[in-house]
This record gives C-alpha cells, sequence and structure tokens, in this order.
C-alpha cells in the first residue's frame, strides 16, 4: 500500500488551551458549536467535511507530542496546537512515517499505541509545527 504525501486531507486541528472547561463553555455558548464528545483533556467539536476542531489542556498537548515537561513552555517550539491526519489503520500510519523519514522530516514522536485505544506519532515541519498522524479506531 502506497500512500501519497502529495493530497493528505486535514481532519483535526487542535489548540492547546490552559482553561479546558472555559474555552470549552466559550465555543459552545459564544461560537454555537456542538460538542461532539468531551473526555478528560480533551473536547471534541466536529465541523463540516469531516473536520474535527479539539481543545486539549496544553501542557497534555506537548506532552503527547513527546516535548516533555521542559519543551512545552518554549514558545518557539510549540504553537499551543496541532493538525492532523487519520488513516484508517496502524499500518497506513506507519507507512506514512515510513515516507516521512525517506523524505528527511523531522519526527518528533514515532507511532506507537494511545491510552484511549488509538495509535499515533507526530512530526515538525521546517517552522516546528506539529502535525499528528492517527489512526483513530473510533472515529
Amino acid at each position: 500500500m502506497y500512500i501519497c504525501l502529495m493530497n493528505p486531507s486535514i481532519s483535526f486541528i487542535t489548540i492547546g488551551v490552559r482553561d479546558l472547561e472555559k474555552m470549552a463553555r466559550f465555543y459552545q455558548k459564544v461560537l454555537g458549536l456542538e460538542m461532539e464528545k468531551e473526555q478528560e483533556g480533551v473536547a471534541f467539536f466536529k465541523m463540516n467535511a469531516g473536520l474535527t476542531f479539539a481543545l486539549f489542556k496544553e501542557q497534555d498537548l506537548a506532552e503527547d507530542i513527546g516535548l516533555g515537561s521542559e519543551g512545552w513552555s518554549d514558545q518557539n517550539a510549540y504553537k499551543n496546537m496541532t493538525l492532523a491526519f487519520n488513516f484508517d489503520s496502524k499500518e497506513a500510519v506507519d507507512l506514512y512515517f515510513e515516507q516521512l523519514i525517506a523524505k528527511g522530516v523531522t519526527i518528533q514522536r514515532m507511532p506507537e499505541p494511545v491510552f484511549w485505544g488509538g495509535y499515533r506519532g507526530y512530526f515538525a515541519d521546517p517552522e516546528d509545527n506539529y502535525w499528528e498522524v492517527a489512526y483513530n479506531p473510533f472515529l
């Protein structure tokens, strides 16, 4: 299976936030977004055309990316947001990472199973914008 790097579609936009409850209320009550799902530390809002907008506690998002407790506060390295590509299998995620590595892309975190049942890894673009590549069996 070959996954083309030229035409991926963005499936998630995630913003790291300091106060998840306050931010979730803002997006619901002020902007009128409908919350699709909330789980500990993350709120998901379904957008158009299969896009999901997510709020994630900023330190938890930094740790999920693999920045640890020190790198998350460095505003040059971490911009409190990620974009995501979701694939339909773990194998597709692994294959995508093989292609990224072959092209010399900076890998922040190799794909691995996640506690919530998914599978994900992160890479960085040349200006340290982080991209998650994931398989989410619940979407």
